[in-house]
């Protein structure tokens, strides 16, 4: 054997090893390993070790039981389908049905077949870890990949914003953030690489949650116009000075091009009633949670025009960077829109899960520009109040297990008081 070999026999044996270590270290101590992963988010072993956490997130997760929460109704829906006799041909002839609820196809079939062996909801919220996280896993990689793990300044608090725009626990919403990971996990290769396979993940996103037709549609008109970057500058900004909607006139638009099983389902989040829910509710909101959405908007606009003013060299130059700027500024003219009609807002987290990595590739790119101490004294409270302000979301559906915890002591024994309530009873 010739030097050359036994070296890569020994690095073959060695990284076997490593894994080995790592995922015996998860047994342990999940919460552990996830940090040691994205210290070491360049070894073969990071991205599956996070992945893993997922899964241990969702089985640890506290499923919230004030009434109206996503996740107390999944649980529920759950429990009743296991103690049913619906079969899967009884569930199939509801899909894209009108008047039915199952306008979604990936949420019902794997609450049906799990079903059919546990009424544990426990079980449920492990599966949707494990659903949610593998996309959740690769996108964060995907992004750290193009970054080539470099953080210089300010990056590393825009990459921990990236990774709580759609958080693990958003799995309360499992339908939505499955869908946004999954649209994600499609277009990205598809703006940076041109990877035009991919796209067949972002049109499967409509099967997570049927409001993804938008996003589809939206990704569909930017594959016939391609990279018209000052037209869509010129939306996003229009876009942003609209500040009211007529419902009907946009009912009466939608009625004419979608099909009648999926307008019949996003009438229901249009009418008068509903919107006045909305409005009651979101003036109720903390002040906090107000100025976190409109701050990172702020962050949004700021840079964009930063990056185009300063970086028109390189984006001349990189016509990745170029594509992704561009669909991410014609993606949230429309999420400006979208904005408008009630639960519409939430289509900017989709359109930030876009923005965010365009501003931390164009940072490793032209790093001047992100170490500007105007970019960093208007950007960094605005970004650690969002940061803040998702955390504490995120309290409210992990535990002290999920930090402490590992699939031993799981298995054994569940905390169902959220990690925020402990802090609150500490202090």
């Amino acid at each position: 054997m010739t030097q050359d070999s036994w070296n890569k026999a020994y690095l073959a044996k060695f990284s076997q090893n490593e894994r080995l270590y790592y995922f015996i270290g998860y047994l342990i101590w999940p919460f552990g390993i996830t940090l040691e992963a994205f210290r070491q988010w360049d070894k073969p072993w990071s991205k599956n070790a996070f992945w893993l956490f997922c899964i241990f997130f969702g089985f640890t997760f506290v499923i919230a039981e004030e009434g109206g929460a996503d996740s107390d109704r999944y649980a529920r829906e759950f429990i009743a389908l296991a103690h049913s006799r619906t079969g899967l041909r009884d569930l199939w002839s509801l899909f894209y049905v009108v008047g039915s609820d199952y306008t979604d196809i990936v949420s019902p079939l794997v609450m049906f077949l799990l079903s059919r062996i546990t009424d544990n909801p426990t079980l449920l919220f492990g599966i949707f870890g494990l659903i949610s996280g593998y996309f959740y896993s690769r996108n964060i990689w995907y992004v750290l990949e193009r970054m080539n793990g470099k953080f210089s300044g300010i990056a590393l608090l825009f990459f921990i914003t990236f990774i709580f725009i759609n958080p693990i626990w958003n799995i309360n919403g499992f339908r939505f953030s499955l869908a946004a990971q999954i649209f994600l996990f499609g277009t990205l290769p598809y703006l940076l690489e041109g990877k035009k396979k991919s796209l067949i993940w972002s049109g499967l996103s409509v099967l997570a949650h049927f409001t993804f037709i938008f996003p589809v549609v939206v990704l569909g008109l930017y594959y016939l116009v391609r990279n018209r970057t000052t037209i869509f500058l010129i939306f996003f900004v229009v876009t942003s000075f609209i500040r009211e909607i007529d419902l009907e006139w946009f009912q009466s638009v939608l009625s004419s091009v979608l099909p009648n099983f999926i307008f019949a389902e996003i009438s229901n989040y249009m009418n008068e009633g509903y919107a006045e829910y909305r409005r009651t509710s979101d003036q109720e909101l903390p002040w906090f949670i107000t100025y976190a959405s409109i701050g990172i908007r702020w962050v949004v606009y700021m840079i964009v025009f930063t990056t185009m003013y300063f970086g028109r060299d390189t984006l001349r130059e990189r016509s990745d960077l170029k594509s992704l700027l561009s669909f991410s500024l014609l993606f949230y003219g429309f999420a400006n829109i979208l904005s408008l009609i009630p639960s519409g807002d939430r289509f900017f987290i989709v359109a930030n899960q876009f923005m965010i990595p365009y501003f931390l590739i164009f940072f490793v790119a032209f790093p001047r520009v992100g170490e500007n101490i105007i970019i960093k004294i208007f950007s960094i409270p605005f970004l650690l109040l969002f940061c803040a302000v998702n955390l504490r979301i995120g309290m409210s559906f992990f535990s002290v297990m999920t930090l402490i915890g590992n699939p031993f002591t799981a298995a054994f024994y569940s905390d169902p008081v959220p990690f925020i309530t402990d802090l609150k009873n500490l202090f």
